[in-house]
């Protein structure tokens, strides 16, 4: 989390407060008790390997950050800036955190979800099957990134996720289940 940023706020329905937004440096709303929303974007990196096996992308936070230090997490999200839409923010926090080059257009939406009353979460899959793996960190948010099986998500999720998401099947389910509507498992 940088603390140089003003994170768009949004209104319960999901729907941005134009030109209102929360000083990042504040902290979260959600740890401050503050009431309000602000949006975050997720993207799950996705890919079908040599085998033909569908795996995700997990990022590994460095051991330097100060929450979650050294446990595995999505494979690239953060919060939506003032002004930015939620895909323009995927974009941006998968370029910055892994090195990701992609466009808005190759986003897919797979749903949105309300954390703890405080936070939106704009859920999104990119599939990188073919594409070149020459992820970098740049921002020093990142240690490593590992492909890990579908499959096998849950398992790992349990032994190396950063707690929070130790705790959040649904997103998973979801996002299972958002694999299968569309034919990619």
């Amino acid at each position: 989390m940088r603390k140089d940023e003003t994170w768009q706020v949004y209104a319960p329905n999901g729907e941005a407060v134009v030109g209102e937004g929360w000083d990042s440096a504040l902290g979260n709303p959600e740890e401050t008790g503050a009431s309000a929303i602000v949006g975050v974007s997720v993207v799950f990196v996705y890919r079908r390997n040599a085998e033909g096996v569908l795996e995700l992308l997990w990022q590994r936070r460095s051991p330097e950050i100060d929450r979650y230090p050294n446990d595995y997490d999505i494979s690239a999200g953060g919060h939506i800036n003032l002004g930015e839409t939620p895909a323009q923010a995927a974009v941006r926090e998968s370029h910055e955190e892994i090195g990701a080059e992609f466009d808005a257009d190759e986003l897919k939406f797979v749903t949105i979800r309300s954390f703890n009353g405080n936070r939106i979460a704009w859920i999104y899959a990119v599939d990188w099957t073919g594409k070149p793996e020459a992820f970098h960190f740049d921002d020093h948010e990142v240690s490593e990134v590992r492909w890990v099986a579908f499959s096998e998500t849950e398992e790992f999720r349990e032994k190396f996720a950063k707690k929070p998401l130790k705790k959040d099947g649904l997103t998973f389910a979801l996002l299972g289940e958002w694999f299968r509507m569309n034919g990619v498992m």
